[in-house]
């Protein structure tokens, strides 16, 4: 293919065939006219033409929106014109349109000669016939063919980029088209699946509502289909809606308050083939505690469609006889209706801003309206004043901020932290007005006293949340069916409505929005006080360690959770099969991280990484973006809703490939740390421009998170490569070398569960990134600290070998964790820094080697040694101090001494040494 970029991946992504559609007409109608500016009403009618005549000639081809047309014979000129605006905002790069005309832009003309027109054409051509016949296959749908490749293949999906996945379309429109055209699930039914947002979730879904019990799955009854974690089983269910009954009850109550409504259910309704117990594995704890009944599909054992559609019939059945029950029982209810505009929600803080003036104490609206200028953002301008401010109050009273009785208004305690969270702007919510408000919207959530507009709101944002990722044309119908005015409201009125509602979610920070679509943004969690002190985290971490059955050496919890404290960054060196790897799972699991959780990931490392696309991604020939392991984890660990969790990534097997190729790019990102708004930010590892459109939002200026933890294990043999000082430098390397064979599991029992619950972020993130950010609370141990690295620092420059700011600082915060936590004393902490950020920098062969290694002993025992005579013959003092037992004398830091003694063991029996021989 000759096509320049810009033309050439213009089809890449699709799940229409409008672009291609779209590009032929106008060539078709170049050719023609021989015009570069091209009528768009003509081109409309190419486009409409081109499906109404595949349709008579019954070809396959994209049925029209649902919810404009039934045919392309029904759908008008107008209508395509309309239609039109998605296929050109999804061409953007290389279609403009002016006025009523449309034409390729300019930098595409300038290259676009009659045979690169050709093959344009014949490339659109191409790419619509796959299309289509891919879309006749689908036509011929099988659920059971569908249920088996979800069932075989979804966990090795969940391993695989979640943007743009296949098997999203299957599970949010393939399946649910299908299922919406069985002749058993009337215009009454909602069908809607998922495989979750933004992230896998664990158990995919597709769910069947009656729009008279429940337009969401957060409530009510309902069916669904629901695949279990492990893959082994789909289940067809009718079961409740736990999210709003777990809300308003929490767990301990929801869960008897599920098993009574269940009974009360099971005892009217015939239920006949179906399993009536809760024993339903594999789909979640809250899921199963809710269930009505269910019919359960093992994987490799799913029946036919025959059998598959009698099981759902007989469901939908059971359901309708339900919602027919629940209709002559209950008086119908009157649904929330949504009354007001975008501008109700900037023209009420005039009167919030006045009443917050005199708390406590109720205002006339006389007294209101005699201030214009102030609670009227036109102020005298205003006509009917009375009028407006009663109808402004409504609204207020029904979002809980004020109250009024007689025309008089007082704010309420709501309304009085309202007005505290005012900034310069009182014309516009501030970030804590939007915060007080989704947290009110949430606890109002199961009130049946709730407020008409609390309703709507709460209705609404269930919606959004369900749909995840849709346009307005999307939102608008389930919207309006759930307020019950298809009938009452126009078709205008009700697009309005339904574009005010999403402002107010906008404003509210429930949605975010790009172009013409919406998507939910998850309700952003505080980071969570943690109920243990450092001390006890700690104790417990090794509590349950022991309990799994695994016991590492005194002290090593403690060190390992410093060395993260000071930087995110460690190394475990040592032998293989002396727990590296074990440790880093366990200390994640005692916090909570798990794999399940996605909080902790292992990454194998392979012999031929040779740069960082092997852990961030590449992009393809395509010039798609092609994530690797790392960037999938960042990308979570970087979504608000994240933030206060710890993410745990272990580099398995870190040096079998030269780390300062494949890590270069983080070992340079982590330097870039520095304070944002409470935060550590970093320097993007990808740079948005670098990438296409539809990757940019996920990866588009992708850091390194102060959630993210990166620990590599490494065993020096051979295979492997050594560090450069580059990489030490950002590390504490944390060794595993002397092994004790007769330390047994303790048997405190293996049912341990997470260490004192769940920690956040801030057990483990930084709480310094330069000395002057401790240094005024901590100048006497910092100076204490540093004196001694300017000593050893004088042996270090013997051998070129001398550290910097850098390792300075981070063996300060080091030692400043440590006091300030009270976890082990002073020397024995800086013993553990000279062993790990001051000893693996030396290595060599030379006389000058040994005697750098002779004045560090010196250091490490705290007393001086006949140096002139260790120069000629060191073994009696290597031999005396490589064992803990074999003298009676104390050393003032005896893992470095010990250490030392290696070293120097190995240069003067191998000519050799460094750090990593021992």
């Amino acid at each position: 293919m000759t096509l320049p970029v810009e033309l050439a991946s213009i089809f890449r992504a699709k799940q229409k065939s409008y672009k291609m559609v779209l590009i032929l007409c106008i060539i078709e109608e170049y050719k023609q006219t021989k015009l570069q500016f091209l009528p768009l009403s003509t081109v409309a009618e190419r486009f409409l033409s081109y499906y109404q005549s595949s349709n008579e000639e019954g070809q396959t081809v994209d049925t029209p929106p649902a919810n404009v047309a039934d045919s392309w014979g029904a759908f008008t000129l107008t209508q395509t014109k309309s239609l039109l605006k998605t296929p050109i905002d999804a061409l953007s790069a290389v279609l403009e349109t002016t006025g009523d005309s449309i034409t390729f832009k300019t930098s595409i003309w300038s290259v676009l000669d009659e045979a690169m027109l050709q093959e344009l054409a014949e490339y659109a051509q191409t790419q619509l016939d796959a299309y289509n016949e891919q879309l006749a296959v689908q036509f011929n749908f099988s659920l059971k063919e569908t249920f088996d490749h979800v069932l075989d293949n979804y966990l090795t999906f969940k391993t695989q980029p979640f943007a743009n996945h296949s098997v999203g379309a299957l599970v949010r429109n393939r399946i649910p088209e299908y299922l919406r055209s069985l002749d058993f699930i009337d215009s009454e039914y909602k069908v809607q699946g998922s495989i979750g947002q933004g992230n896998w979730v664990g158990i995919p879904w597709i769910a069947i509502l009656d729009k008279r019990l429940n337009m969401t799955i957060q409530r009510g009854e309902y069916i669904v289909y629901l695949f279990a974690e492990d893959m082994s089983a789909v289940y067809l269910t009718l079961i409740q809606g736990v999210t709003e009954p777990l809300q308003r009850l929490k767990k301990k109550r929801a869960y008897p308050y599920f098993k009574q409504k269940s009974e009360e259910i099971r005892a009217i309704l015939p239920l006949e083939n179906l399993q009536l117990d809760d024993l339903v594995p594999g789909i979640g704890d809250d899921y199963q505690a809710a269930i009505i009944a269910s019919v359960r599909y093992e994987r490799g054992q799913v029946p036919n469609d025959a059998q598959l559609l009698a099981d759902l019939k007989n469901v939908v059945h059971n359901y309708k006889l339900y919602a027919e029950i629940v209709a002559q029982k209950s008086p119908p209810t009157e649904l929330p209706v949504f009354k007001y505009t975008i501008a109700h929600l900037y023209l009420t803080q005039g009167i919030i801003n006045y009443l917050g003036q005199y708390p406590n104490q109720f205002t006339s609206l006389e007294e209101l309206i005699a201030h214009p200028g102030v609670i009227f953002k036109t102020g005298d301008e205003i006509k009917n004043p009375k009028e407006r401010a009663q109808h402004l109050g409504r609204a207020i009273q029904e979002l809980g901020l004020i109250t009024i009785e007689d025309n008089q208004y007082a704010l309420t305690s709501l309304g009085w932290n309202y007005f505290q969270g005012f900034d310069l702007q009182i014309w516009q919510l501030s970030a804590n007005q939007a915060e007080l408000l989704r947290n009110y919207f949430s606890e109002e959530v199961a009130h049946d006293q709730a407020s008409n507009l609390i309703k709507v709101m709460n209705l609404a944002i269930a919606l959004c949340e369900e749909l995840e990722n849709f346009t307005l044309v999307q939102f608008n119908e389930p919207f309006i069916a759930a307020m019950g005015m298809e009938e009452s409201w126009s078709t205008v009125t009700q697009e309005s409505r339904s574009r005010f509602m999403l402002n107010w979610l906008e404003e509210l920070q429930y949605l975010r929005k790009s172009g013409d679509m919406y998507t939910y943004e998850q309700p952003i969690k505080e980071e969570p006080v943690d109920n243990l002190s450092v001390m006890e985290r700690i104790e417990a971490i090794k509590v349950f360690i022991r309990g799994k059955g695994f016991h590492f050496p005194q002290g090593l919890i403690e060190n390992f959770y410093l060395s993260l404290k000071t930087k995110p960054f460690a190394i475990l060196a040592g032998v293989s099969g002396t727990g590296k790897t074990k440790l880093v799972k366990l200390f994640a699991e005692a916090l909570g991280a798990t794999s399940s959780s996605g909080q902790f990931t292992l990454i194998p490392v392979r012999p031929d990484w040779s740069d960082p696309s092997d852990l961030l991604g590449y992009k393809d020939l395509t010039g798609a973006f092609r994530p690797g392991k790392l960037a999938e984890v960042l990308a979570v660990a970087a979504q608000e809703r994240n933030r206060h969790k710890p993410y745990f990534i272990c580099l398995d097997e870190m040096n079998l490939a030269r780390v300062e190729h494949y890590f270069s790019d983080l070992l340079s990102v982590i330097e870039t740390q520095e304070w944002r708004e409470e935060r550590i930010v970093t320097v993007p590892l990808i740079e948005a421009k670098s990438l296409a459109p539809e990757d940019q939002p996920l990866y588009g200026g992708l850091a390194l998170p102060d959630n993210v933890y990166l620990i590599g294990t490494v065993n020096m043999d051979e295979t492997t490569h050594p560090f450069s000082k580059k990489v030490l430098d950002r590390a504490n390397t944390i060794e595993f070398n002397y092994i004790n064979l007769e330390q047994f599991p303790d048997l405190v029992g293996s049912q341990v569960e997470e260490a004192g619950g769940r920690a956040p972020n801030a057990f483990l993130r930084s709480e310094f990134l330069q000395l002057i950010d401790a240094y005024a609370q901590h100048e006497e141990l910092a100076k204490r600290v540093t004196a001694q690295l300017v000593r050893v620092n004088g042996i270090l420059e013997q051998v070129h070998s001398h550290v910097g700011f850098r390792i300075r600082d981070a063996v300060c915060f080091y030692m400043i964790y440590n006091e300030q936590f009270e976890l082990m004393g002073e020397d024995e902490a800086f013993d553990l820094q000279l062993l790990q950020k001051i000893l693996p920098r030396v290595q060599g062969s030379s006389s000058s080697v040994k005697r750098v290694l002779l004045q560090l002993m010196q250091v490490a025992l705290g007393r001086n040694l006949p140096l002139q005579d260790y120069l000629d013959n060191a073994s009696e003092l290597y031999m005396k101090w490589s064992s803990w037992s074999a003298s009676e004398e104390k050393a003032k830091y005896p893992f470095s001494a010990r250490k030392l003694a290696f070293m120097l063991r190995r240069l003067e029996e191998d000519g050799f040494t460094s750090y990593w021989l021992s």
